[in-house]
């Protein structure tokens, strides 16, 4: 068993979900990667915001979009010349996910 996958307590999918994100309003897309009920990893070139940022999010469901507030615990940049050897982005905690958005992701 790999340590990384499991050390948030949860095993983590590697599921791609569509989503939409930002600072005040979900403004910006990107793809959710390493899905779990109380996260995920935002895979983005731009923006990448600091740890501790608070974001709003959609997400699509099979049963319409879900907004969820989350905090981003860890952001990654990467040289565009090393994109195709590790993945830029954000580490996000969501904040109090609806219960349609925790029964979604854990059905993936």
């Amino acid at each position: 068993m790999k340590e990384g996958r499991y050390k948030r307590g949860e095993e983590r999918k590697f599921k791609r979900i569509p989503l939409r994100f930002g600072l005040e309003k979900p403004e910006y897309r990107g793809m959710g990667i390493q899905v779990s009920t109380r996260g995920l990893f935002i895979s983005t070139n731009r923006p990448i915001f600091v740890p501790g940022s608070k974001l709003r999010m959609e997400i699509d469901t099979p049963n319409g979009s879900c907004s969820v507030a989350a905090i981003v615990r860890h952001a990654k940049k990467v040289h565009p010349q090393m994109v195709q050897y590790d993945r830029p982005g954000m580490g996000i905690e969501f904040i109090d996910p609806p219960p349609e958005l925790r029964e979604y992701l854990a059905s993936l």
